[in-house]
């Protein structure tokens, strides 16, 4: 046995297990579908059955513009693992792209090391795990293509400054050809590169294969279904202000101070780090630009905090690295022991069954606790066909269920499919605010509505003559328009939540219903 532990490769093998095994159950645990996710199953659903992708919104009653769907891609991939491998090809996708974002932030932290500080490298991967739980605690999403890039992109670019193989940067305009049809987030490339043509030209070095390959990945951009269209979108969508969407604010101004209370620590020890680190004589341009611009970007939106968390993870590992190992040196505990990091490895698996076990009484998998399913259920029962009106988040879900006989107001895609005035009209109403009632005066006819229980809008719905209860359980009310003539009592169900069966299947006929 002490053989196995003063083994080198035992131990890196035990690091591996143990950080892919802590990804998988933060992925089992935190299951709750994203809001979008039924969108995309519906996009790639209808590539399979049609052999193209969908360029127009049939899912919406509102007034709609083609339809730019920058995760295309991405749906596709989505779409093919799940009607494969079903929930369990989904959790491990999930983790194995989640894995490999940290298994290249590792690669690109040893590039300028010689040795290997494993268990430091090991409680430095927790500490990001921890810090970004828009990557760890949510569904899949098209966005961890865009952070696994991102990674990636980093590892090469700085590859090449450590090596002056400017060859390595043309595999990034290959990256943007998949990157930019997957994800909208493929402008961070052009970012990326940006700083670094600009950062090596202020420190004096090799720049100008940074601005080929910079020119090259944008017109990469253009290959793509929409051509022109497409990328006038990214752009636009890139700086579209969305205050009402909590992953385009500022993780700093949310209401409840403990969101994202990881992040809000790492992010302030690393502006810390990075502030002490400017003081240095000789200044890395390329490194300052891209932390400060990282620094900036997480600081507005929540969207965008695993890109200072990752940057800070490479370019300030030796400050922190420095500063952890006086510490040690005092306590008398060597980094380097294989010993210690096999016993940290085990703490990790530990760690991670516990948490399995703290959360298995509120576990469920698929987690679709944050969506109408008795309602949906309840619609779907009754046969009630029509347009149904319900909060931005429930969209994608009530469609991908009730398609075609029901149609929605509108989902999440928003900019993608839906015009501002759209999304304005809806906030309007379930906020209540002035003129609350404008959407219920619009050309197009609400024949249900589904409301959160505990909504203040209830309570002037309750009054109008035009809307009467038809259906309640814990979570939602559904209201259903009085022209329809529906004459059966109101139905109270208390929900007993909890796994649902078989929620990604889906009888749609593209090919019937394009006839």
């Amino acid at each position: 046995m002490r053989k196995f532990i003063d083994n080198y490769y035992f131990s890196y093998f035990l690091f591996i297990i143990a950080v892919f095994l802590f990804i998988l159950l933060n992925t089992v645990i935190f299951s709750a579908v994203d809001m979008d996710y039924w969108a995309r199953l519906l996009q790639g659903n209808a590539f399979f059955q049609l052999g193209t992708i969908l360029k127009t919104d049939i899912f919406s009653y509102t007034p709609t513009h083609k339809w730019l769907d920058h995760e295309w891609g991405a749906s596709i991939i989505f779409s093919l693992i799940q009607n494969i491998f079903g929930y369990v090809g989904v959790l491990f996708f999930k983790t194995i792209l989640v894995f490999f974002i940290f298994l290249f932030l590792y690669k690109t932290i040893n590039l300028y090391r010689k040795e290997n500080n494993f268990i430091f490298n090991l409680l430095y991967s927790l500490l990001i795990v921890l810090a970004i739980p828009t990557i760890t605690q949510s569904w899949i999403r098209c966005h961890l293509f865009t952070f696994l890039f991102f990674s990636v992109s980093i590892f090469l670019l700085e590859k090449v400054r450590l090596s002056k193989n400017h060859k390595l940067l043309y595999i990034l305009p290959v990256i943007m050809l998949f990157w930019v049809n997957i994800h909208g987030g493929c402008v961070s490339l052009l970012g990326l590169l940006f700083i670094y043509f600009i950062g090596e030209f202020l420190n004096k070095k090799e720049y100008k294969h940074f601005f080929y390959v910079l020119l090259l990945s944008f017109l990469v951009m253009f290959i793509n279904p929409y051509g022109l269209d497409y990328v006038k979108f990214i752009f636009m969508a890139t700086t579209m202000a969305r205050p009402f969407v909590t992953e385009w604010i500022s993780p700093f101004s949310h209401p409840y101070n403990l969101f994202m209370i990881e992040f809000k620590i790492l992010y302030l020890i690393n502006f810390i780090l990075l502030i002490c680190s400017l003081k240095k004589f000789k200044l890395d341009y390329t490194k300052y630009i891209l932390l400060i611009v990282c620094a900036y970007l997480s600081f507005k939106y929540v969207k965008n905090t695993p890109f200072f968390i990752i940057t800070s993870a490479v370019f300030l590992y030796d400050e922190l690295f420095n500063f952890i190992n006086i510490l040690l040196k005092k306590i008398k505990i060597n980094l380097n022991s294989h010993k210690l990091f096999i016993f940290m490895s085990c703490i990790v698996i530990i760690f991670s069954l516990c948490k399995l076990l703290i959360n298995i009484n509120n576990f469920y998998y698929p987690n679709l606790s944050m969506q109408p399913v008795d309602v949906v259920n309840f619609i779907a029962k009754k046969g009630l066909k029509g347009n149904v009106l319900a909060p931005f988040d429930m969209g994608s879900y009530i469609v991908y269920m009730l398609f075609p006989n029901n149609l929605i107001y509108m989902d999440g895609r928003y900019e993608e499919v839906y015009y501002k005035q759209t999304k304005d009209l809806l906030d309007d109403f379930y906020n209540v605010k002035e003129n609350w009632d404008d959407i219920l005066k619009q050309n197009y006819k609400h024949d249900y509505i589904i409301v959160p229980s505990d909504a203040l809008v209830n309570d002037y719905l309750s009054k109008r003559n035009d809307f009467k209860r038809i259906y309640s359980d814990p979570y939602n009310i559904l209201y259903i328009n009085t022209a329809l003539r529906y004459e059966e009592k109101e139905v109270h169900y208390e929900s007993t939540f909890g796994f649902v069966s078989n929620p990604f299947k889906t009888s749609v006929n593209y090919i019937e219903y394009k006839k």
